[in-house]
């Protein structure tokens, strides 16, 4: 293979329209190059062929017969997941999916089957164990300098439920449990090493108006025994973001009022699906065309300045990673680590994160057949996680689980 790796898109949702926008990203790496797309809208269609110069299609199965395409990245809804990756992954091509990796595990099984059976690589993304200071809170309990790891507590409380997704996006999504907490889940498993035991977990959907579970309390633990617990609440009034200095999930500054807003969007159209769907059709890839961006955009603080605001690192609610010698947690820049001397600072500068660092880690694999860490059988033992918090939650008991795999080295 060339040393460039082509790449081609298989959905052109608000999940593309992030990954454009984010700075640095993917269309900053020199060896990357975007030579397809595929998506049902022709307006996304028209603007990422004028953009990129590359082949378009409306039909999924022409595009990864390309011969111009090394590597598809599936961005399509999570109940599409398996069977676009199984499409690709059947015609020669790597693959990048988006989290949830799937649904079923049945499904994460034929993904990696296939994978392994062809030679190919699957990369199991997006989820913030991608970003820099999880990793460096990882590599710190690996090094052995605070002692080995005793605890990991995280939470993360925000306004996801109130955001505007179509009821169906809730319901198949089951709120937040195969949305957000993957999330949750890649960054307390990345740092525990990997090997969950058990799960136990209640869930809740407190609010009529929006389908799904938009809380969750989860405790899990290893197979060495550390604990951990991941809480989440998708209608916060409580906003997380107060507690380090308003940087929100991107590493830009958060309005302090974005949980209240959003909140008094979604009682604005409650009940108008063909207005969530708008809002929604809003923030995909190819709309908004005159560049004017939405009001919902402006709420979600996600809007036409937002590269004109200063960066920190990406932040996903707090985590405190607990030590025999010390805590840590990120800081708007890097990690706090707190010991026997003190409080001190581990800055973190120019590292990669988000869907470019997952696409930098395709391409090492690709091109220079390094090992994929978030490989499919990572993403099936995240999703194995996820499953299981549902049957706790369900059934009122622990669950054992048997898909898990060892963080990377």
């Amino acid at each position: 293979m060339a040393e460039t790796l082509r790449l081609g898109f298989v959905g052109l949702g608000m999940a593309v329209t992030r990954i454009f926008t984010e700075r640095p990203g993917i269309t900053d790496l020199p060896h990357i190059r975007l030579t397809a797309a595929a998506d049902p809208r022709r307006d996304a269609l028209a603007r990422f062929e004028n953009e990129f110069g590359a082949e378009v299609y409306d039909d999924v199965a022409e595009l990864v017969k390309s011969p111009n395409v090394d590597a598809v990245y599936v961005a399509t809804p999570p109940e599409m997941h398996a069977e676009h990756s199984l499409l690709a992954l059947e015609h020669g091509k790597h693959v990048i999916v988006e989290k949830p990796i799937a649904l079923t595990l049945d499904d994460c099984e034929r993904m990696n089957r296939t994978a392994e059976r062809r030679g190919l690589k699957l990369l199991a993304g997006h989820t913030h164990s991608f970003d820099p200071p999880i990793r460096k809170m990882r590599e710190i309990i690996r090094s052995g300098e605070l002692g080995g790891l005793r605890m990991v507590n995280t939470w993360n409380y925000n306004e996801f439920m109130y955001r505007p997704w179509p009821s169906q996006e809730l319901v198949t999504s089951r709120g937040i449990l195969f949305n957000q907490a993957p999330h949750q889940v890649d960054i307390v498993r990345l740092l525990g090493g990997g090997l969950v035991r058990s799960v136990r977990a209640m869930t809740g959907a407190w609010d009529g108006l929006r389908p799904g579970e938009g809380a969750y309390t989860c405790y899990l633990e290893f197979e060495d025994g550390v604990p951990a617990t991941l809480v989440y609440n998708g209608y916060g009034f409580f906003d997380t973001a107060e507690l380090y200095g308003w940087v929100g999930e991107g590493g830009y500054p958060r309005d302090p009022e974005t949980n209240r807003k959003m909140r008094a969007n979604l009682r604005r159209v409650s009940g108008d699906e063909a207005a969530l769907e708008e809002q929604k059709n809003q923030m995909r890839y190819g709309a908004g065309q005159s560049g004017n961006y939405p009001e919902i955009w402006n709420i979600w603080g996600r809007g036409h300045d937002v590269q004109s605001r200063r960066k920190h690192q990406k932040f996903f609610g707090l985590t405190v990673a607990s030590c025999e010698k010390g805590d840590m947690r990120q800081s708007a820049d890097g990690i706090l680590v707190y010991g026997e001397e003190g409080r001190r600072e581990v800055a973190i500068e120019n590292a990669m994160a988000g869907r470019q660092a997952e696409v930098q880690e395709l391409y090492e694999a690709v091109v220079h057949h390094r090992p994929v860490a978030h490989d499919g059988r990572w993403g099936e033992a995240t999703l194995e996680v996820c499953l299981a918090m549902i049957r706790s939650a369900e059934q009122r008991r622990e669950i054992e689980l048997s898909h898990q795999v060892p963080a990377w080295e």
